[in-house]
């Protein structure tokens, strides 16, 4: 006996119709908006960075690296652009809400060590079976677009499609995209969505003490976490004080020897047991506060299955010190905070990791060395920031702008998507 078809959780999207959307969805990303920093007393940035040493080259055998790990602050900007972007796709449109980002750091002297543009793009909403009431789908992000006569005497349609024909619905697989422009000369470009959503009463689980995926140290360095550090404890390992000579598995030539500088660094603010496991800056940057709720978005420049990610490198970095990969983790959150009359409110809290690999030169195992580049922050919106407590403003040393524009006026132009 034949079953009676299932019912499809794979809905079609409603029609698309002339001026829709009325406006951009930015999903989660709308939290984003504003200008956020980091404030005096407050905790600071930190970041672990390996590079070739002097005098190497990309055949030089592992071990041979210069470090480096120090403190700063920042100040990350995000804007809303309030146009939907439309993609295109014939059986299906999708508008994606623009959220840009501009960001500058600072070391402890205030000399300018990095800086940064690019834009999130919220996708839409991806989850199945669509539901009306979504949060995510009021102004919409995905529509059907149906064949109609019209479109097929005017795109030549005949005999390949008549009218009122319709392909598969898609179904995006992730709901944030963010590309990025380093000016060391790589282009990202991550995909992910938000993994944990309205987290109430509770702090973030940032991390396990040594968790490997989140250490400065990676397995083709010769270093084992289990074996190298001690286990539930922050202390640093004895081995650290021991000459380079006399480390084991091989004196000069162990694991141990080679990156011993790592653990015993201690400039710039940076030091063990930061400069092994940055995000223990964040795990300590929560201490004693209390958290009414947090969102995770989680994004990756490299995925398990289906469509990857990039990370796309100029001639010198792909050739002396590859960027294969980026990692990015980021909180957003809500805590209360008591101001110096007593009185008690609720402010916004951005935490982020993002881990960038570098390859270069031979590994422990004859294979290519894998360098983790690790930044993470704790800011804070600048209005929630009482003024006494405010530093100053970063500005890039830019180009100051030529063109007379006393006696011109701004316009803005909207996209228009009413067209066929």
């Amino acid at each position: 006996m034949a079953k009676a078809p299932q019912k499809s959780s794979v809905k079609p999207y409603p029609e698309w119709r002339k001026n829709q959307p009325t406006g951009p969805q930015f999903g989660l990303l709308s939290k984003l908006n504003g200008t956020w920093v980091n404030w005096k007393d407050g905790p600071k940035g930190l970041h672990t960075t390996c590079m070739p040493s002097p005098g190497t080259s990309s055949e030089t055998i592992f071990g041979v690296f210069h470090f480096k790990s120090q403190e700063y602050r920042e100040q990350l900007t995000f804007t809303q652009v309030n146009a939907p972007v439309r993609n295109r796709a014939g059986s299906n449109e999708q508008f994606n809400g623009v959220v840009k980002y501009e960001t500058a750091i600072i070391d402890n002297n205030d000399d300018l060590q990095h800086f940064e543009n690019g834009m999130y793009l919220w996708l839409g909403d991806n989850t199945m079976p669509w539901r009306a009431d979504s949060p995510y789908q009021n102004p919409r992000t995905m529509f059907k677009h149906t064949s109609s006569k019209a479109s097929v005497e005017k795109d030549g349609g005949d005999p390949v499609i008549g009218p009122k024909e319709l392909g598969p619905q898609y179904v995006p697989p992730y709901s944030i995209s963010r590309s990025g422009v380093i000016p060391h000369g790589t282009t990202i470009h991550l995909m992910g969505k938000v993994t944990q959503n309205n987290v109430l009463d509770t702090a973030p689980h940032i991390a396990d003490l040594w968790e490997q995926q989140y250490l400065a140290v990676s397995p083709t360095m010769g270093i084992n976490p289990q074996q190298d550090l001690i286990a539930g404890s922050r202390k640093k390992p004895k081995w650290t004080k021991l000459p380079r000579e006399e480390q084991e598995g091989g004196g000069l030539n162990s694991g141990r020897a080679y990156f011993e500088s790592i653990f015993n660094y201690n400039k710039f603010g940076a030091k063990f047991p930061y400069t092994v496991q940055p995000n223990l800056k964040l795990i300590d940057a929560n201490k004693g506060l209390t958290f009414k709720r947090f969102d995770l978005i989680e994004l990756d420049s490299r995925q398990d299955t289906g469509l990857q990610g990039a990370t796309v490198n100029n001639v010198m970095i792909e050739r002396y010190c590859r960027v294969t990969r980026m990692r990015h983790r980021m909180w957003l959150e809500e805590i209360e905070v008591t101001d110096k009359s007593g009185k008690t409110k609720v402010i916004d809290q951005l935490q982020y990791e993002q881990i960038v690999d570098f390859e270069f030169m031979f590994g422990s195992d004859g294979g290519t060395t894998q360098w983790p580049h690790i930044q993470v922050n704790t800011l804070r919106r600048i209005e929630d920031i009482p003024a006494d407590e405010q530093l100053p403003l970063i500005k890039l040393p830019e180009e100051e702008e030529k063109v007379e524009t006393d006696n011109l006026k701004s316009c803005v132009h909207y996209m228009n998507h009413t067209l066929d």
